[in-house]
């Protein structure tokens, strides 16, 4: 673990445990999920603790901008300027405060400047009285009261950086950004695609059915499923282990089937890692043809051929490649190019509930630049007659449509290319994006793009 903690007396002090934990995840950069997970299987939290874990550290993080402006007008000084680790005890004591009836206020307190005087020095009379100032004030301290601005109430009502609903309302208006960050609060629904290299549809079903799993069946394509409940640990059921079904939106799949591979294509998936979109293609082409899935990152090559592996899939080579110096002896050989490039992955909020947090508006500026030069490469790549299609898991005009724009203008050997019959979403100038509230899966963007000649 990143936080060596020793286990023993403090083993179930759960407010020493969640402290820790969310200086590992504000301060290191640690991931939520991953992080509460170290820390259940370490110290072996069960039931009530677990429960009472889970809930202070994610509530922590998701509530984490009100709380620091609760803290900012109590304080009367910027977050920067406090101590970081009085900062977390008093983001966790502020959250029970305000969102845990069940916790009582003296707990919450007193709890608190434990924490404090156990892991600050000097400073347990300060949480103590910015803590009772909370207790005193709860009527003043509301989200209309603190917020300087409809973008800054939207904020917090929604946990979303300001920068962000700022970029948004610009973008998509304010009543529509409202829907998105209410959406994006929501809990994610478990989504997994049939893998029928290795079993049909029905008999799948079937078998979870029996397992005593609650599935039904997307609308539009039979081998998406949603998972409301199952038995057991996901990671040690039969169907996952023998690969029968594999975890993934059902944006990040229409993306396989905008690609719309033939059996026989030859297919380079120049982003490829964690590979689900190349084993989602290799199965649309029945395991026949060839797939080349290159990706930066050498640990994320052992990761797909793992899910090669499992999912039955034996067309797909793997590659570490930098996919803005694709060799120049691939020019011209693939039918299909795809592009899922790395964007800032404001689409997927939903399922990373920190991630919010790690963004700046910095990125908007530097990755269309990347994005760009990928396209740039990978379009050499694409014979006369094929198809290069790009992809980003955000919601950001200037990463997709602005870069779309910037690349048709440079490369006129490409245009605009058909969408798939049977393709569930409609377009705008043959450009996709998903709406998440609406269509009920992540924000993705997604466009064809046809070779015309040399």
């Amino acid at each position: 673990m990143s936080d060596k903690i020793q286990q023993g007396a403090q083993k179930h002090n759960i407010r020493l445990l969640a402290v820790k934990a969310l200086s590992n995840i504000n301060r290191k950069g640690a991931y939520a999920n991953i992080t509460l997970q170290e820390y259940i299987n370490t110290y072996h939290l069960v039931d009530l603790d677990r429960r009472f874990f889970t809930e202070l550290v994610y509530g922590v993080v998701r509530r984490r901008n009100y709380l620091d402006a609760i803290i900012v007008h109590l304080a009367k000084r910027p977050i920067k300027k406090l101590s970081s680790m009085v900062v977390e005890i008093l983001r966790l004591g502020i959250y029970q405060l305000l969102y845990m009836d069940k916790v009582p206020e003296s707990a919450a307190v007193n709890e608190s400047v434990k924490l404090s005087k156990k892991l600050t020095r000097g400073l347990s009379g300060f949480v103590n009285a910015i803590l009772r100032s909370v207790v005193r004030e709860q009527e003043t301290i509301g989200i209309d009261d603190l917020a300087n601005s409809e973008q800054e109430r939207i904020s917090f009502i929604y946990n979303m950086p300001l920068w962000l609903v700022e970029l948004w309302i610009g973008e998509y208006g304010q009543e529509y950004t409202e829907e998105l960050c209410a959406w994006f609060n929501e809990q994610p629904r478990l989504t997994a695609r049939i893998n029928t290299l290795k079993i049909d549809i029905d008999t799948c079903v079937a078998e979870l059915r029996n397992n005593n799993w609650v599935v039904s069946q997307d609308e539009d394509y039979k081998d998406i499923i949603y998972i409301d409940s199952h038995s057991g640990s996901l990671e040690k059921s039969v169907s996952v282990i023998e690969g029968h079904i594999t975890f993934m939106d059902k944006a990040s799949m229409l993306v396989a089937r905008l690609v719309n591979p033939r059996p026989g294509d030859k297919v380079l998936d120049c982003c490829a890692a964690p590979g689900g979109k190349s084993m989602y293609m290799a199965t649309l082409m029945n395991n026949e043809g060839a797939i080349m899935s290159c990706d930066i990152h050498e640990h994320k090559i052992d990761l797909m051929e793992q899910n090669a592996n499992r999912l039955g899939v034996d067309i797909i080579t793997t590659k570490l490649q930098d996919a803005t110096t694709l060799p120049e002896n691939w020019n011209e050989q693939f039918d299909k190019v795809l592009v899922d490039a790395p964007c800032s992955g404001l689409g997927i909020l939903q399922k990373k509930l920190d991630m919010r947090w790690r963004k700046d508006i910095s990125i908007l500026s530097e990755l269309p630049r990347l994005q760009l030069a990928i396209l740039e490469r990978a379009s050499k790549m694409v014979k006369v007659g094929g198809e290069l299609i790009y992809s980003t898991c955000t919601l950001n005009v200037k990463e997709n449509d602005e870069v779309v724009a910037q690349f048709l203008e440079a490369h006129k050997e490409f245009e605009i290319g058909m969408i798939p019959q049977d393709f569930p979403l409609s377009s705008s100038n043959g450009m996709i994006t998903t709406n998440p509230p609406e269509d009920r899966m992540d924000g993705f963007f997604m466009v064809v793009m046809k070779r015309k000649y040399h």
